[in-house]
């Protein structure tokens, strides 16, 4: 029992590689409304770490502006609704038909200039991606980046890259939200 011990408290006093960060600056440009693209995987930690990254840049005072208000731009929705009464012999009936039809690429259809059009109509100035990774290695890692374009041109604002060695007690989504806290701390310096 006491060599289990001993293993637990050697494995918590190991020390951890400090976060890599790399950074890169782009152009110079002021920032204030931002949209922030959705995560190409659908978990919850990806969902979360973009909030996480949406409330951040809220509280440093940028505008998010949400992806769902362009749907409304895009697409065009029509609705028919026919309704019916007849009365044969003294017996009354009556029915209805109700047809939508919605036209229009979805967000994902749409072409990268349409897109950008669509953005700067919505006065959107740039655009915030967020993606993490695990590293199988040994030790592990979790690796997150934070890039900021313009959004008329997709120049580069800034971008980091933040990698974090997970702890023996650690779990994959705590070295996430903290690698993505770092990578965003470099983009907003």
């Amino acid at each position: 029992m006491r060599w289990l011990l001993a293993v637990a408290l050697a494995a918590c006093t190991v020390e951890k590689m400090p976060p890599i960060a790399m950074v890169r600056n782009g152009a110079a440009v002021a920032v204030r409304r931002v949209v922030l693209l959705p995560p190409e995987c659908g978990t919850l930690l990806c969902k979360g770490l973009d909030q996480l990254v949406a409330g951040e840049l809220a509280f440093r005072g940028y505008e998010i502006v949400e992806l769902d208000r362009l749907a409304a731009i895009e697409r065009k929705r029509t609705e028919v609704q026919v309704t019916w009464r007849t009365q044969t012999n003294g017996v009354a009936a009556s029915g209805g038909n109700r047809t939508v039809e919605v036209r229009g690429p979805m967000l994902s259809d749409v072409d990268i200039w349409t897109l950008r059009a669509e953005l700067k109509a919505m006065g959107v100035d740039s655009i915030v991606r967020v993606r993490t990774a695990q590293v199988f290695a040994k030790p592990a890692r979790v690796v997150a980046l934070v890039r900021v374009t313009r959004a008329g041109d997709a120049t580069l604002v800034a971008s980091a890259l933040c990698e974090l060695e997970v702890g023996t007690f650690d779990t994959y989504q705590e070295a996430a939200e903290r690698s993505t806290r770092c990578a965003l701390a470099q983009v907003l310096r």
